[in-house]
């Protein structure tokens, strides 16, 4: 049986796995320490699985889970891999402290009505901290903006980076400005800046295709997080349409008014609107829902809306 394309061989028992954008993107270190850096949403934890197994690594086997941020599409199997192979789980001390403390709001999953669940931490991995396996050292990098608590990982030898939500192909993470601050867009605008100012070959990203030109990726995310502080509204628009993609592939397909009834009576939305808006729900639910059909990121049969990206 052929092996799954989304897996990509990097260094020998190093693996990069591209998922779709409902699963966060995983690497699989194979050697003396079996090391998993993030695990997806929880809906599809037998498919991260059955990817896992065909880098050459058991479940049962894993030493170490790593999450670059603790947000439900990044740490979805952390609790069920953990129970399997009673491996260590290491986080960013911020995101271990809001894991810890079980609360649902700081990690967004109560927020954007996520699927997520609890899970016990063992190590911090603060910036500065090295992650080592078999010779080749990745520096933890502090990178808030997207997430509080978010860790890129970059090994100086090689040029690579683990970008996590900072960095993917002309875009980045939602910026959840309620939760994160209201100067989240400053702290990501200062976050891309150390990692431009480092010496980037190509980037693994947590969504997405992996980037031969990592400076060229950091500089584009740049650009977009420059246009955002300059005109708040281009960052609330960008945030309402993500999440209604999101939204419909957690729980669709949906017809409208379902989709409507989702996010009109979920915390995140009303605020958004109030923030960016002055309010106007209605209105923005209209124009986002019609600017995703026309872009074809929505389709809409037999008067149910499905999203066309993969998860």
């Amino acid at each position: 049986m052929p092996r799954d394309p989304r897996i990509h061989d990097i260094s020998e028992g190093l693996f990069f796995i591209q998922r779709g954008w409902l699963n966060g993107n995983h690497f699989v270190f194979t050697g003396s320490k079996n090391i998993l850096i993030d695990t997806g949403y929880v809906r599809d934890i037998a498919d991260t699985e059955a990817l896992i197994n065909q880098c050459g690594l058991a479940i049962e086997d894993l030493d170490l889970i790593v999450n670059t941020h603790a947000h439900c599409d990044h740490i979805g199997g952390n609790r069920e891999f953990q129970r399997r192979s009673d491996c260590a789980i290491a986080l960013h001390p911020v995101d271990r402290y809001f894991i810890d403390q079980r609360n649902a709001s700081a990690t967004w999953w109560r927020y954007y009505q996520q699927d997520a669940e609890f899970f016990p931490t063992h190590q911090s991995l603060d910036h500065g901290d090295v992650l080592e396996q078999d010779g080749l050292a990745w520096q933890a990098l502090h990178t808030p903006g997207h997430g509080m608590g978010q860790i890129a990982l970059y090994a100086p030898d090689t040029g690579w980076l683990i970008s996590a939500d900072n960095v993917w192909d002309n875009d980045f993470g939602v910026l959840t400005t309620r939760i994160e601050g209201l100067d989240s867009p400053l702290r990501l605008r200062d976050s891309l800046a150390r990692l431009a100012a480092l010496k980037v070959s190509t980037i693994y990203p947590g969504h997405g295709p992996i980037l031969p030109d990592g400076p060229a990726a950091i500089a584009a995310c740049q650009e977009r997080v420059a246009a955002f502080i300059a005109e708040p509204q281009r960052m609330g628009r960008d945030q309402v349409r993500k999440i209604f993609l999101y939204t419909v592939m957690m729980r669709g397909p949906l017809t409208r008014g379902d989709l409507r009834q989702k996010v009109f009576t979920s915390p995140w939305y009303p605020e958004v609107c109030e923030l960016y808006f002055g309010g106007k729900q209605e209105t923005v639910y209209m124009d986002a829902l019609e600017y995703l059909l026309g872009k074809g990121l929505l389709v809409e049969k037999d008067g149910l809306l499905d999203c066309t990206l993969t998860a």
